[in-house]
């Protein structure tokens, strides 16, 4: 009986703290918005692109993609940002002091 309600404790504190710190990495996972565009900082990493040419964060840019033909309807990204469309694509985010 007391072995049982330990391990329940246990994955409760386990579950409790997984939580918490995937909300924190979630937080820290968008460039700061006066980053400076193409920098180290301007990086969404829940995306892998950078933050300022991000339209799942912000969808204010779509249009702009569109206007240049950069857009795929299909998957709703852009053409330079679809990995499933170019499955070789690697979208590389610059170096620490990257200006």
């Amino acid at each position: 009986m007391r072995r049982s309600i330990l391990l329940s404790l246990t994955l409760l504190f386990s579950l409790t703290f997984s939580a918490f710190g995937a909300e924190s990495a979630k937080k820290d996972a968008h460039g700061a918005k006066d980053a400076k565009p193409g920098s180290y900082e301007d990086w969404c990493g829940e995306h892998g692109v950078p933050e300022s040419q991000d339209t799942r964060c912000d969808k204010s840019l779509i249009p702009a993609f569109k206007a240049t033909g950069d857009w795929d309807e299909k998957h709703g990204l852009p053409k330079s940002q679809c990995k499933k469309c170019n499955p070789k694509l690697k979208i590389v985010r610059p170096p620490k002091g990257s200006k």
